[in-house]
């Protein structure tokens, strides 16, 4: 394990929870147990087909889609890792899973008198920020409409994610129900100990920690370079992200109104407004407003 930090590459694509649950040479029983957990079954690789199904994200520079495997050729599972609310994900998941029903699609078929087979989706948003959010919760394509209506029924074109809060004291269920999550997550709080203690070798002391308590003890033996690398490059993106976020906060929104949005935000879900209009009218994220209707303390 190389104990030089500018020595180690910056430039690896994907993160560690999309290395460790859909890239790595055991990813297949580790994704088992997260669609295990998520639907309360027990399903073993040796009787299950699955297919990455994965597009390139050009979002943001390298980074790809997180996790989009296909279950038995019938069911797309689409899981996004996420450190920051981000009221737009039905959007981006949209545009993801349109990209790979283009690409598994001829073009001619489109055009056929035969229904075409298509594997059906569902989407997750694991979040491990630290914004106070319900430990589960779903974002709808719909609640960006301009015209969305709560007397509306069904709207023509909808997608759900569901959010599970994977990380602090008040997270989703799952946790508890994928012991490799769970360990994960343990994983994650190490590394951002050794960070915050300023550590002159923090992500090296946090693998070598994670090893004494058994965890991951397989996954980082094998592949210790390997994550170093996986880490700093995402710390690379997370750093980048704090800068823009700073910033926006600079620039004059978050300096002084941050407050007062809030309580406006509060006033107006009292008097029935809409979230989504609240949303707009205080410049607030929706998932924020969205948790200010269901806890109005925070």
């Amino acid at each position: 394990m190389s104990k030089n930090k500018t020595s180690e590459n910056r430039t690896h694509k994907d993160s560690l929870f999309v290395d460790y649950f859909s890239k790595d040479r055991d990813w297949k029983k580790r994704f088992l147990s997260l669609y295990n957990a998520l639907h309360g079954t027990d399903l073993q690789v040796e009787t299950t087909t699955l297919e990455r199904t994965n597009i390139k994200q050009v979002l943001y520079k390298n980074f790809y889609n997180d996790i989009s495997v296909m279950v038995n050729g019938q069911l797309i599972i689409l899981i996004e890792h996420q450190s920051t609310i981000n009221p737009n994900m039905p959007l981006r998941l949209l545009e993801y899973i349109t990209r790979i029903y283009s690409k598994r699609v001829k073009s001619r078929a489109k055009f056929s008198d035969r229904l075409i087979p298509l594997p059906m989706p569902e989407f997750y948003v694991f979040y491990t920020g630290n914004a106070p959010t319900a430990p589960e919760y779903t974002l709808r394509l719909s609640d960006a409409f301009i015209l969305n209506q709560p007397t509306i029924q069904e709207y023509p074109l909808e997608l759900v994610v569901k959010v599970c809060r994977i990380k602090g004291e008040a997270t989703s269920s799952i946790l508890q129900r994928c012991p490799d999550l769970e360990q994960y997550m343990q994983f994650v709080e190490l590394v951002e100990e050794g960070v915050k203690s300023d550590r002159e070798e923090p992500l090296t002391w946090a693998i070598r920690q994670a090893l004494r308590q058994g965890l991951m003890v397989d996954y980082l033996e094998r592949n210790g370079e390997e994550i170093l690398s996986i880490l700093m490059a995402e710390y690379d993106y997370a750093t980048d992200i704090a800068v823009k976020q700073e910033e926006a906060y600079e620039d004059g929104f978050w300096a002084g109104t941050y407050e007062k949005a809030l309580e406006t935000a509060r006033n107006l879900l009292l008097e029935g407004l809409n979230p989504v209009i609240v949303a707009r009218c205080t410049n607030l994220s929706l998932e924020l407003v969205q948790d200010l209707a269901l806890h109005p303390e925070f």
